[in-house]
């Protein structure tokens, strides 16, 4: 709730696929989507017709190839329900980046975004520890979004 989402479902928990189906049950018009492989190919079955996906990375499937890829089972529901899917990167808005960092200073500072422990995990580590540090994306060893703190 602190986060501002309509609802939040740890896709970790047993339960995980019940959770998200009783949370969207009205079904949904707008997706993020930054993970790709089981969770997309689950959204696709709840998103509403003329729904619109925002694609913007693919975590689950980083460093498989493409035997061990997970794919996507559900296409057809992208024709069947006319959902538009548009990826993107933050590259594509470099020049907007002084104006978003504004944003989201103020909206920090009017506390719509909170940053803490419970959002966010921070890693102390050499240099040399990095990529171990990193590995924790792909393996689920953070919470929120993972900060490596350099000493």
């Amino acid at each position: 709730e602190h986060l501002g989402a309509d609802a939040c479902v740890d896709y970790k928990s047993a339960s995980f696929v019940e959770e998200l189906k009783r949370e969207t049950e009205g079904f949904v018009e707008v997706y993020f989507d930054n993970v790709g492989g089981e969770i997309l190919d689950l959204m696709l079955t709840r998103i509403k017709r003329h729904g619109r996906i925002a694609a913007c990375g693919a975590v689950a499937e980083y460093n498989k190839d493409g035997a061990e890829g997970y794919g996507i089972k559900n296409w057809f529901e992208v024709v069947s329900n006319r959902i538009e899917i548009k990826g993107f990167i933050v590259w594509d808005f470099l020049g907007k980046a002084a104006e978003a960092t504004k944003e989201m200073v103020k909206a920090t500072r009017e506390g719509k975004i909170k940053i803490d422990s419970g959002n966010e995990t921070v890693v102390e580590t050499g240099f040399e520890g990095v990529p171990e540090t990193w590995m924790k994306l792909f393996e689920g060893g953070n919470r929120g979004k993972l900060v490596t703190k350099l000493v």
